[in-house]
């Protein structure tokens, strides 16, 4: 079967397609469309024209990429989604071009040295979406907060005793007749609401078989719960509960060699979101009966290394022991050092 393969270079308003040669010794065309659905349509016909029974496409997760790969294979193509934090050929290239992004995206399909992303159903992309909406509210509450906090304190921050929010602090605010403060107090106010409603929706999805599971683990509320499931998506696509913390990127930098072990910082890698829910679940942890062991964890790395790099392990930890009850169907519960780990 003759195969060709294709890479294109995608941008907010071109992109660029290089298809190679079946011995990807040469490129059959290299041609540039603007990025609406009559631009992939020429894309297409051209790639078709080239008599191949087979077309194999690479592109980069970016910009408009899942309406353009639905109409690709549609098309009947096959389509692969790169990993851009592992195309380091792209990030690193010393002539960096859209036909040339477009022209190594194809070598490495060709070649099968391309590491790709993995993507999620259409039903677990739409609550993704959901949970990173969510998510955009609350920075931008967090911000105007900070920014009204400023904006009081150049006036005199005695003037409202406590906290700025509270009934007391908005009837001041009000009171005082000061048009800014009020406006942000109002805006605060409206962005709550939009969070309370997200919240609500991102909660009926709280009754799933996964949701449930992860929810019985001490600090994880429906919110949260759902959140967690949303960004990792198919816990089943990781083969130990290392490698779910290193798609998380809980995991610490290493730079070892001759025998010598350098680890550092966490490699910060894969989802933001899902990293804040976690360490954010961890600060939620109380020693109450059900979370002993966890507590106990978080003190004892809390002694030898800090406040903060004890929230950052144990919110791995929680991480690791949400892939063991999901893989093996079980609800949370503690086990102490004397008994089997979870």
């Amino acid at each position: 079967m003759k195969t060709n393969h294709i890479g294109i270079d995608l941008h907010k308003r071109t992109q660029t397609w290089v298809a190679l040669s079946e011995d990807g010794q040469s490129k059959l065309f290299t041609r540039t469309f603007p990025v609406t659905p009559e631009g992939v349509r020429a894309g297409v016909c051209l790639a078709q024209s080239i008599g191949s029974e087979k077309l194999v496409v690479a592109i980069e997760p970016v910009c408009g990429w899942m309406w353009v790969v639905a109409l690709l294979r549609e098309a009947g193509f096959e389509v692969h989604i790169s990993n851009p934090r592992k195309v380091k050929a792209i990030a690193d290239s010393l002539q960096k071009t859209d036909e040339n992004d477009a022209h190594t995206l194809a070598l490495l399909s060709r070649t099968g040295l391309m590491y790709e992303s993995i993507e999620v159903s259409p039903e677990m992309q739409k609550l993704r979406s959901l949970v990173r909406e969510r998510s955009f509210f609350i920075r931008t509450r967090a911000s105007m907060k900070c920014r009204f906090e400023g904006v009081v304190t150049r006036s005199g921050r005695h003037l409202i005793p406590g906290s700025l929010t509270t009934q007391k602090g908005t009837e001041r605010i009000i009171a005082s007749g000061e048009q800014e403060w009020k406006r942000s107090l109002e805006s605060i106010a409206d962005m709550s609401t939009y969070i309370k409603e997200l919240d609500a929706e991102v909660a009926r999805h709280a009754k799933a078989p996964v949701p449930t599971l992860l929810m019985s683990i001490p600090g994880v509320g429906p919110v949260t719960a759902v959140s967690i499931w949303a960004e990792v998506g198919d816990f089943s696509r990781f083969s130990s509960a290392d490698k779910l913390c290193a798609f998380a990127g809980l995991v610490p930098t290493e730079r070892s060699s001759g025998g010598v072990q350098r680890l550092g910082h966490i490699t910060r890698a894969g989802s933001t979101i899902l990293r804040y829910i976690l360490v954010e679940a961890a600060m939620r942890i109380r020693d109450t009966g059900k979370s002993t062991v966890l507590c106990a964890f978080y003190k004892t790395v809390k002694e030898k290394r800090g406040a903060m790099r004890a929230r950052v392990a144990l919110a791995r930890k929680m991480l690791s022991v949400s892939w063991y009850l999901v893989k093996h169907g079980e609800r949370y519960a503690q086990r102490f050092p004397n008994q089997s780990k979870v």
